[in-house]
């Protein structure tokens, strides 16, 4: 009888191993590090179903957003070793995520208008402090979410993806395109335009 009982449990074992070796046809980590080559700028409307890239000529000051895209360039890709042991299991077939990382850090972004913002912000006066990044459900401050990127090795990959939305309204003139300028550790600065818009 028990010779019959460990019989079973080594049945179960051997399965167990042979249905942790399964192929989910997951191929090796990559390591892959990156440049920063440029910015593309898009306007965003917050009064939408979600915050979402918008032609519109004219938004609300209170839902208005840019859109900042990192274009990047890959420099190098390293693929990791695939370590095999007894024990290790597919896990349901969840493929691990590639590693992404960044030859430069982002210092700090300005962002300028080609027209006088309010009393105290005449046009090519930095307007950063009246934005704030959208990071998940909460706003921060542009300082607060470009220290909280060194973090997170990846998420500069798509930082700023998100938005970043205006906080105050214009007083001085409702028709703006935005100069968004992004510093980088390497010294390099990244800086483009978005379409005008005007803020109601």
């Amino acid at each position: 009888m028990i010779k019959k009982i460990f019989f079973v449990f080594a049945l179960a074992l051997i399965l167990q191993l042979i249905s942790g070796c399964v192929d989910c046809n997951c191929g090796p980590i990559k390591t892959i590090y990156f440049t920063k080559k440029g910015l593309s700028l898009k306007n965003m409307d917050a009064s939408l179903p979600q915050p979402m890239v918008t032609n519109a000529g004219i938004i609300s000051s209170a839902n208005y957003g840019i859109q900042i895209q990192l274009l990047t360039e890959q420099i190098a890709l390293r693929k990791q070793r695939i370590n095999w042991g007894l024990m290790q299991t597919a896990h349901a077939c969840s493929c691990s995520e590639d590693n992404f990382i960044a030859k430069e850090d982002i210092l700090s972004i300005e962002i300028f208008s080609n027209n006088d913002f309010d009393a105290s912000h005449p046009k090519n006066t930095d307007l950063s402090l009246y934005f704030k990044a959208k990071r998940y459900t909460e706003m921060v401050s542009i300082a607060d979410y470009i220290k909280s990127l060194k973090d997170f090795n990846g998420s500069s990959v798509s930082a700023f993806y998100e938005g970043i939305f205006l906080q105050v309204k214009p007083t001085s003139s409702k028709k703006h395109k935005f100069k968004v300028r992004i510093t980088l550790s390497d010294g390099r600065i990244l800086e483009t335009e978005t379409t005008e818009v005007e803020l109601s």
